[in-house]
């Protein structure tokens, strides 16, 4: 009875993980597919201000610039997909992973480049996406392999 209740959240977590996956890909969608840069007003200007206000009045901080702070946040936009990439494709190789987000993020910069003008498609974009896509594959498969690891050493203790 234990094993079934056990069976059933877990299937329900798994759904909840669909599900949150599923939003996170619309909210990438409508960020890269967006006519207007995604820092071009509102709340996300606003933060961006706030930030590039504080890292200049900073010593420690005076580094990150625009430029960098735009590459940093591409990198972290990018690490949930392949987090759910690796999660989800869990039987293919995880190359295979990092070739699916590397090309979702290609498409994205192809789409911005051929059909949205007031967007920067950049080679620079694709190579932070592909860094945050890594790690995110890098990041589930090193879990889940370690994970496997100490599940087959419990088992074996309980056997020995």
């Amino acid at each position: 009875m234990a094993a079934n209740k056990r069976a059933q959240t877990l299937r329900y977590l798994r759904l909840a993980g669909y599900v949150l996956f599923a939003a996170y890909l619309l909210t990438l969608l409508w960020a890269s597919l967006n006519p207007e840069p995604i820092d071009g007003s509102g709340p996300i200007r606003a933060f961006v201000a706030w930030v590039l206000n504080f890292t200049a009045a900073s010593k420690d901080w005076a580094w990150l610039g625009y430029n960098q702070l735009e590459s940093l946040a591409n990198v972290l936009l990018y690490i949930p997909l392949g987090l759910g990439l690796a999660l989800i494709v869990r039987r293919a190789p995880w190359w295979l992973d990092v070739l699916i987000g590397v090309a979702i993020t290609a498409s994205a910069e192809l789409a911005q480049f051929y059909f949205l003008p007031d967007r920067f498609a950049t080679e620079a974009d694709v190579l932070a996406n592909s860094i945050g896509v890594l790690i995110g594959v890098i990041s589930a498969r090193s879990t889940l392999a370690l994970r496997s690891q100490l599940r087959a050493r419990g088992s074996a203790k309980s056997a020995g």
